[in-house]
């Protein structure tokens, strides 16, 4: 007589995400340091710390990596620098003119064309510049930033939130 033993078996499930090859490199390299090169690993790692945040922080940074992926052109990386600039400055941007100034409590942000008399070619980079209007014998000196086309807009915007936040604006919380 033959006794047939129930076996359970676990099952795995497979998921196929597509990131961009910047986030991809990184998280392998990571990986290769921390996880015996095991990026399924650290990729659950993640995954799981995703289900400790709230759901309105989660849609505020998905909208900020749509911006991200939507920066395929140049002048889609300049609309998103400046709807990332005026979410976090609690000012939304509704200037067209991707080049002119915005004013933040007593300072200007704008950005630098990098030829004269010309538009910049896609691959230049975006050059930020940041000043106090008006200007006082009191006041900090201007910053010009310097972004490669390949640095995400998003990124770029929080650096110029956090130095206007360094110079006193208040802006929203980011």
């Amino acid at each position: 007589m033959t006794q047939s033993r129930r076996i359970d078996t676990l099952t795995l499930m497979k998921l196929s995400v597509s990131v961009s090859d910047g986030i991809g490199g990184r998280l392998v390299d990571l990986a290769k340091r921390v996880a015996g090169g095991n990026v399924s690993l650290l990729a659950e790692v993640a995954f799981k710390r995703i289900f400790d945040l709230a759901e309105a922080d989660l849609v505020h940074l998905a909208a900020f990596q749509r911006l991200d992926r939507r920066a395929a052109t140049r002048s889609g990386w300049m609309r998103a620098f400046w709807r990332v600039l005026g979410d976090l400055m609690g000012q939304p941007d509704a200037i067209d003119n991707p080049y002119a100034p915005r004013t933040f409590e007593g300072f200007y942000v704008v950005l630098l064309l990098r030829h004269v008399g010309r538009p910049d070619e896609d691959e230049d980079p975006f050059i930020p510049y940041v000043g106090p209007a008006p200007v006082t014998p009191e006041s900090p000196s201007p910053i010009q930033f310097y972004y490669e086309r390949s640095a995400s807009p998003v990124a770029a915007a929080q650096s110029i939130a956090a130095k206007l936040r360094q110079f006193g604006v208040r802006g929203a919380s980011s």
